[in-house]
């Protein structure tokens, strides 16, 4: 269990700060316990100028985890890796590997080469499997896929022909153990925030204490913002940073319901649970 946690959004779409810089993606600076885990990437234009701007060295690093192989999280990969790619693991679903597609055109992972990957780091864990990183941190794998309202969020594809649907099977949340419970670490939630919350629950059997990231409701309906607001409601949710491809009109929902309980996750923002 993780005695002392802090989060640093690195890369996202809006910025809080002066000098931060603000593009569509995520990553996520995870400290816990002196370990030091880069959650997602961002596409890669402003991640290295962040970090300096934060004064959190990339070169620490021992560990980065994608949450799936969007471009948008997964872009910046390449240039961390030049940096500390050899002292680190790297963890990747192998769903991620695949070409992705969306009506906008090839949204793929830059850097899906295996042999070359290997290369790069010191280890590379390609798995579907929930996982641990370091005791008391861990990733999802793959999630089921129960709830009848959730979604991918959009349109998306394997091939450029639109002919093979992605389910992002890839899609995995990161999620910490602390003494005041669980705190949940989005991607993009494509495999649905409902779903993952209940087997987030399911694998740890611990109340949620807070939950952060994109939850791509972009385009859904009021039926699933309902459910969404209910689920969170049920967990009795204390912190909620939606950010990313939540949209607008959700998060404004989130607020208005949840009121102090939510908290911007821009560019700078700083989350702690300590013991």
């Amino acid at each position: 269990m993780i005695q002392h946690l802090e989060i640093t959004v690195l890369v996202e779409n809006t910025a809080w700060g002066r000098g931060l810089l603000g593009e569509h993606g995520l990553s996520w600076w995870i400290e816990a316990d002196g370990h030091r885990i880069l959650f997602d990437t961002g596409q890669g234009y402003v991640l290295k100028h962040n970090a300096e701007r934060l004064q959190l060295p990339l070169d620490s690093l021992e560990a980065i985890a994608l949450s799936h192989g969007h471009d948008d999280h997964a872009g910046g990969l390449s240039e961390v890796l030049s940096i500390c790619g050899d002292r680190l693991d790297l963890y990747l679903h192998p769903e991620s590997l695949k070409q992705k597609y969306s009506p906008r055109g090839e949204i793929s992972a830059p850097l899906r080469d295996v042999e070359e990957l290997q290369h790069r780091v010191k280890r590379l864990v390609i798995t579907a499997e929930p996982t641990e990183i370091v005791p008391g941190v861990w990733l999802t794998g793959t999630v089921p896929r129960r709830h009848p309202l959730e979604d991918t969020g959009g349109a998306f594809w394997n091939d450029a022909e639109h002919q093979e649907v992605d389910e992002l099977l890839d899609d995995r949340t990161l999620f910490v153990e602390t003494p005041k419970g669980i705190v949940v670490v989005l991607g993009c939630a494509h495999a649905g925030i409902i779903n993952i919350l209940d087997y987030i629950r399911e694998l740890t059997q611990s109340s949620i204490y807070a939950v952060m990231g994109g939850m791509h409701l972009l385009r859904a309906s009021e039926e699933r913002l309902a459910a969404t607001v209910e689920t969170l409601t049920r967990y009795d949710i204390q912190h909620i940073g939606a950010n990313h491809c939540t949209g607008t009109k959700a998060i404004a929902r989130l607020w208005e319901h949840f009121g102090d309980r939510c908290f911007d996750a821009r560019v700078g923002t700083r989350f702690e649970a300590r013991s």
